[in-house]
């Protein structure tokens, strides 16, 4: 089978990981050709077997007018490529290029996927929020992360919940290092990640367990400068080291994951740290910690915004072992449904489906 993924870019985003292990696992027995707009090196390593197409547009703001002939140009180079190839399907990733993709189709008769990678609520513009209404329909499919996206997609018929995939694994289990009292939240630093909320939580906790711990926010982003401030204002110890490529080896010493977020995608930190026996705590959000996490069963769930509460429960936490140990064993019970082999299989089957919904 001949795929064809196409992306804005490839650095390095959660979706942009996502698309680069899920081509990976593709090309085991398909041919597959990525094609992005930006002339970039990919972040994430791409099998040597898998064409990369780089269109060499760009991906930065130009402006108004600018923008309007940029993605002009996008478009015109994709429907060159897609008249002049024949795929047995093309996947897009993320909203924007996901529109672009399908209007570059027009034409063509290309078997067009476009994969959802964060909650319809991010997307705030109104011009592009009524072209996918307008174009969406005219997808043979649609992935989605979550039970919220796919009951708001009802104007495309061939839709799938399809989480994403975990990337893989360094070490063994039995080869990597121990555990530390150490409790880690990850992402970009913006508003809605809640890092602030985070930190009024830490500031509850009881001044002689918190010194036992390290406390470390791994990202970047423009809240960045505000947060280490309102730390410092806390008289906080918090460890703020920026993006982190190797998030792997975090995962493996901290004891504690938290999610303070107002509003997720899919939240791949809670799906992650499932493969490295860390305790997870988040907020009760929109969209995607409900669905990875059982309250009281494999991890805690928390009001969005409630400080005390993060508070409480990481208190529990960090005094309980045994309690984050039966966390733990609870949710490695998930492992098998995020492998990639498992992910990777269910969108095979989920092509195959559309290309013979199609014919």
């Amino acid at each position: 089978m001949k795929i064809a993924m196409v992306i804005s870019a490839l650095g390095k985003g959660g979706a942009e990981r996502v698309l680069s292990v899920l081509a990976n696992f593709f090309c085991r027995e398909n041919e597959v050709c990525v094609i992005k707009f930006d002339a970039d090196e990919p972040f994430y390593a791409l099998d040597p077997k898998i064409e990369l197409i780089s269109l060499d547009l760009g991906v930065g703001d130009l402006g108004v007018f600018g923008n309007i002939k940029k993605r002009y140009d996008k478009i015109l180079a994709l429907h060159r490529l897609l008249k002049s190839r024949k795929f047995d399907v093309v996947i897009s990733f993320l909203d924007n290029t996901n529109v672009l993709t399908l209007i570059a189709n027009l034409g063509v008769g290309q078997k067009i996927i476009v994969s959802e990678h964060t909650n319809h609520r991010f997307l705030k513009s109104p011009i592009w929020r009524a072209l996918k209404r307008i174009f969406y329909p005219r997808a043979a499919g649609l992935s989605v992360l979550s039970k919220f996206d796919l009951d708001h997609y009802t104007y495309v018929q061939n839709r799938v919940i399809m989480p994403n995939p975990m990337f893989e694994i360094s070490h063994a289990k039995d080869a990597r290092p121990p555990k530390e009292n150490i409790i880690l939240a990850a992402g970009r630093l913006n508003v809605y990640k809640g890092f602030d909320v985070l930190l009024k939580a830490l500031a509850l906790i009881d001044f002689n367990l918190l010194k036992e711990w390290k406390v470390v926010i791994a990202g970047d982003g423009e809240e960045r400068k505000s947060l280490e401030s309102l730390a410092a204002k806390l008289r906080l110890n918090v460890q703020f080291i920026g993006f982190v490529r190797d998030i792997e080896s975090l995962y493996e010493r901290a004891k504690i994951v938290v999610v303070t977020s107002k509003m997720e995608g899919f939240c791949n930190i809670l799906m992650e740290s499932i493969f490295f026996g860390t305790a997870r705590i988040s907020t009760d959000c929109i969209a995607g910690p409900s669905e990875l996490i059982s309250d009281g069963v494999d991890g805690f769930l928390c009001p969005v915004g409630d400080s005390a509460s993060i508070a409480k429960k990481l208190e529990i936490l960090m005094s309980d072992e045994k309690l984050r140990e039966r966390l733990v064993q609870n949710a490695s019970k998930r492992e098998e449904s995020f492998k990639i082999e498992t992910i990777g299989r269910r969108w095979l089957d989920f092509i195959a489906a559309t290309i013979h919904r199609e014919e």
